[in-house]
């Protein structure tokens, strides 16, 4: 080198992938973040290659959705040195003996090396020999002694099924052991990705060829849902028809609820609490032409997301986005029809939302039901006489679902019950009048919804 020339800069080394999963597992346990946002911004950054980007997602949300009981194991193994362990340590060896418990398609001795690696790169020597120590020990089949399932079902399915054991003990008390256990292994299944053609742009057939010939295949929900379940990787972001505007992702449950308002071209709707836009954007094209869709949401930054979907994307007419607190609308004239797709703890949604388990509490569902009813008063107060009111919430438990409706009726008997299932796909109805989807009966969200006619 000349002399007074500076040396080149020292590239920066790009993270692979199992580093990136432990950053954002890192980012979950010492910031609370949301792992799918945080994901989603590391995933943007490193621009990965498909493979490598479907590696870290399912490192990262497999890590969290079993982490009662890959740290149930991993306490044993450290012989109660488990939570003094710094936390990168910590995640380096869920990561670990995720792979080795779960994800066995990944050769046990190649995610010992991995893992200890990010050890050594985080911790100290110290620290990556307990990391080898300990995953080696896993990798050998050694195991925690698991809580009795005769005496102790609940402690016995909190770790084998990793849920909270609170919730573990509800479920248990409401559908029985064998039930229990199938609602809870469906909550840790992969939810399939469906989406729905916007029915003012594209048939369902339609789209079902136009994602063909992007290499997705596809097939219609299989409950009869108005959407099409697609086979294979799909990135809604990579993806020329979703940035068009033909699609949106949507569950196949969530999408049979804006049918129970048998809306029709012309109506007035409202959907009182609309982020992200799923139902709205069913809505406003049902009511087209002619009609019109109010949809309120609370949240700025949630309103400004809904009005880029529905008006921007999608190219939905007659919609009118209003930022407002649905317990206090400024409305004078009641609507057609009202959606009140009502903000619950989403207890029904736990296998789509990886750290949602782990952030709720048994307090959450009382909090919630109290608002569920407030909102419901003002929903109400909002659907006009002959008019119809939908109410609906994305979790299964009674005080969140029946008992709020049940609750309402009783003080407002302008309204009456009527029954849901002319209005719900096949594999929906039951011998109940309401909608109650759950992942282990249908293969969907866990949703809820009754259909409420103000007399």
């Amino acid at each position: 080198m000349s002399p007074g020339r500076r040396p080149p800069p020292r590239q920066r080394r790009k993270p692979g992938a199992r580093e990136i999963a432990l950053q954002v597992l890192l980012a979950v346990e010492t910031r609370s973040a949301y792992s799918d946002r945080v994901l989603e911004t590391k995933l943007r950054e490193a621009a990965l290659s498909p493979k490598d980007a479907a590696l870290v997602t399912s490192l990262v949300q497999g890590s969290i959705r079993y982490k009662a009981l890959l740290d149930h194991h991993l306490e044993h193994l450290t012989r109660g040195g488990w939570e003094r362990l710094p936390g990168p340590i910590r995640a380096a060896l869920r990561l670990g003996a995720y792979q080795v418990l779960v994800l066995t398609r990944i050769p046990a001795s190649a995610a010992v090396h991995e893992s200890v690696e990010l050890a050594k790169r985080y911790g100290h020597p110290g620290t990556a020999g307990l990391a080898n120590a300990v995953l080696r020990r896993l990798a050998a089949g050694e195991r925690a002694p698991l809580p009795d399932r005769d005496s102790d079902p609940a402690g016995y399915l909190a770790v084998v099924h990793s849920h909270p054991r609170w919730l573990v003990s509800r479920w248990l008390d409401r559908y029985g052991v064998d039930e229990a256990e199938q609602l809870l292994a469906a909550d840790n299944e992969e939810p399939s990705v469906s989406v729905r053609a916007n029915a003012h742009r594209i048939r369902a057939a339609e789209l079902a060829k136009l994602l063909e010939a992007e290499g997705i295949a596809s097939r219609p929900g299989p409950n009869g849902g108005p959407v099409l379940v697609l086979e294979g990787g799909f990135v809604a972001s990579r993806s020329p028809l979703f940035r068009d505007g033909l699609l949106s992702l949507q569950d196949e449950a969530e999408a049979s609820v804006p049918a129970l308002l048998d809306i029709k071209a012309g109506d007035r709707v409202l959907d009182l609490c609309a982020a992200p836009g799923g139902k709205a954007s069913q809505m406003a094209e049902r009511v087209a032409p002619g009609g019109r869709l109010t949809a309120v949401e609370i949240q700025p930054g949630r309103a400004r997301a809904l009005r880029e979907n529905l008006v921007h994307r999608l190219r939905l007419p007659g919609i009118d986005v209003v930022l407002a607190d649905g317990r206090a609308v400024p409305f004078a004239q009641p609507f057609d029809g009202v959606l009140l797709d009502a903000p619950c703890t989403g207890l029904g949604v736990l296998r789509r939302r990886a750290d949602a388990r782990w952030r709720k509490e048994e307090s959450d569902i009382a909090r919630m039901a109290a608002l569920q009813s407030t909102l419901l008063d003002r929903a109400g107060g909002l659907t006009r006489p002959g008019g119809v009111l939908v109410y609906s919430v994305c979790s299964l438990e009674p005080e969140e679902t029946d008992r709020v409706v049940a609750s309402f009726l009783e003080r407002t008997p302008a309204f009456r019950m009527e029954d849901a299932r002319p209005y719900l796909p096949s594999g929906f109805a039951s011998h109940e009048p309401v909608l109650r989807a759950t992942p282990h009966r249908h293969g969907t969200d866990g949703v809820f919804a009754a259909r409420l006619r103000r007399r």
